[in-house]
């Protein structure tokens, strides 16, 4: 299903459950950092999952992906994906550093950015649960730093068992002085796909 077949209800209600999660994941990224950061969703839109790797090489080259699996009442995957180069930024703010002066994924970054990962992906999660009624649980997340292509070449057999359409949440996280950009795809399967759709036309209509 390509978005533009969403009806108004649907398209409506992936917008608030977008704001939700962002919301979410902002308040516990300021407790985490210890500094004030807010998270816009500019878009949250269904697109084919054939496509996933395109999109987000228009943008960068080399990435840092974070990559979980989703059980409970959704089946679905969830790959978290931020420019390596921007990420450096938001690790710095992390661990208290000056900005600029990580410039290399060691063995802390990435505990780090996994757990950065983790909350982002458990808030959206979280959000769907409390808006639509609908538990999940994720796995520990694993994380890759390597060219798009290859990121996605990794997990395809993966996705393959998933369904077509994946949601693509796109994340804008702002703190005082940096600017941070993210795109999380959530890819369920065909069922959880079709419960996701259900819900969030009767929770919008009021059924």
């Amino acid at each position: 299903m390509a978005d533009n077949k969403l009806n108004d209800f649907q398209r409506d209600a992936l917008k608030e459950l977008g704001n939700i999660g962002a919301g979410s994941a902002a308040t516990a990224l300021s407790q985490l950092l210890g500094k004030d950061i807010s998270i816009d969703v500019p878009s949250i839109v269904m697109v084919p999952v054939e496509k996933m790797a395109e999109m987000v090489s228009r943008e960068a080259k080399i990435v840092a992906a974070v990559y979980m699996r989703i059980f409970g009442e959704i089946q679905a995957r969830a790959l978290l994906i931020f420019p390596q180069d921007k990420v450096f930024l938001l690790l710095d703010l992390l661990m208290r550093r000056k900005l600029g002066a990580t410039k290399e994924f060691g063995e802390t970054e990435q505990s780090a950015l996994k757990e950065i990962g983790n909350i982002i992906v458990s808030a959206y999660l979280n959000a769907i649960a409390k808006f639509i009624g609908l538990n999940s649980v994720p796995s520990v997340p694993a994380l890759a730093v390597d060219m798009v292509d290859a990121i996605f070449e990794t997990v395809s057999a993966e996705l393959a068992e998933m369904g077509p359409e994946a949601m693509l949440i796109e994340n804008e996280m702002t703190e005082e002085i940096t600017n941070l950009k993210s795109k999380l795809f959530l890819i369920p399967d065909r069922n959880s796909m079709a419960k996701i759709l259900e819900a969030l036309t009767n929770t919008i209509k009021g059924a």
